[in-house]
């Protein structure tokens, strides 16, 4: 089920988490935790079915919701976690939404 807090809860802090393709394919791949619900055989097979589900996904949103869910607009946060490490990203996301509740 995709996470639609951004959209349902309105009072909510809205963060989006955005990452290259190719990266994104590199992840899905070679996750070994994945493998059991995201088996590709190829990293083409990867970028194909993670483009084709985005897409998918999108469309599905704008059409029962009336949203873009990719208009950065939405969002208090974006980030680009490309080149960063699960911790940056998270301190990243806690300081932007300390700052978010104190305004």
């Amino acid at each position: 089920m995709p996470n639609y807090g951004w959209y349902a809860v309105p009072a909510s802090f809205k963060v989006y988490l955005k990452v290259d393709i190719d990266i994104a394919v590199e992840r899905a791949f070679c996750d070994q935790a994945r493998k059991e619900t995201e088996p590709y055989a190829t990293k083409e097979e990867a970028r194909q079915k993670i483009l084709y589900r985005h897409k998918e996904e999108t469309k599905r949103w704008q059409e029962e919701y009336g949203v873009n869910r990719d208009d950065m607009a939405n969002y208090h946060l974006v980030i680009d976690t490309t080149s960063l490490k699960p911790e940056e990203v998270c301190q990243k996301v806690l300081t932007a939404y300390e700052e978010w509740l104190k305004n």
